[in-house]
């Protein structure tokens, strides 16, 4: 072999083992950095989704191909009760995971009937809710979901009219705002955004947020502390979009 290509063959075993060795740390360090603890948790956000716009955006979605979700008629559906900051995920267990290979989320049977009753897919819902932000919640898994049911209950007792009575019109963040400060009291409307998304071109009234405690501070005694409470010791949050159709 040539000078020349004895250089040019240490040139690549040399970048083929830096490149080794960058993969390598990759692997070893970064993908094994401390995941986030519940601790760190400062609030949360309890996300419900009006059910006629999960499936005017989302037809796909599993709840309503299977016709789950239209059968629930108009109302809202739980989405989830997400420790925050955002970065707050999949305490402690890998993240690149499907659903779907996961163990299921041990839970009492009427609890699962609750979340039947309020999840556009419960088996799948769960499982994905409880890994992604449940494992960072700090409490059990029926502790989280008692939780999340408890307060959404009370969430679509205060939205469910507002939602029905503007199905095929406009409704405003401002009032859906003041429907909560209506009920609960001045300030509690700033804990509220209302989220949107497209569908046929058209943005339609998607999401409600709701700013609370963290989620280890939503207990009281053998349940959720009322709504009313929780909501006035979560951070403010911005409105989020000004208006949007209701489907």
């Amino acid at each position: 072999m040539r000078r020349g290509d004895k250089r040019v063959l240490s040139v690549s075993v040399a970048l083929a083992v830096a490149a080794v060795a960058a993969v390598a740390f990759s692997l070893l360090v970064l993908d094994h950095r401390p995941r986030p603890s519940a601790a760190d948790s400062s609030s949360s956000l309890l996300v419900v989704t009006w059910g006629p716009s999960l499936c005017a955006v989302e037809p796909s979605n599993s709840g309503c191909r299977s016709g789950h979700v239209t059968q629930l008629g108009q109302t809202f559906v739980l989405h989830g009760l997400w420790p925050q900051p955002s970065t707050e995920q999949y305490c402690e267990v890998p993240k690149n995971v499907s659903d779907r290979k996961r163990a299921p989320v041990p839970l009492p049977d009427d609890l699962q009937a609750r979340l039947h009753t309020m999840l556009s897919d419960a088996p799948l819902m769960t499982t994905h809710e409880w890994y992604a932000h449940g494992t960072c919640a700090g409490v059990t898994p029926p502790e989280y979901f008692s939780l999340a049911t408890d307060l959404a209950g009370e969430v679509f007792r205060v939205l469910n009219p507002v939602f029905a009575a503007s199905s095929g019109d406009q409704l405003s963040a401002r009032a859906v705002r003041q429907r909560f400060d209506t009920e609960f009291g001045g300030g509690a409307g700033t804990r509220v955004a209302l989220s949107c998304k497209k569908a046929r071109g058209a943005d339609v009234a998607y999401e409600v947020k709701l700013s609370l405690p963290a989620v280890t501070d939503l207990r009281d005694g053998a349940g959720a502390l009322p709504l009313g409470k929780a909501i006035l010791r979560g951070p403010t949050i911005g409105a989020g979009c000004p208006q949007a159709r209701v489907p």
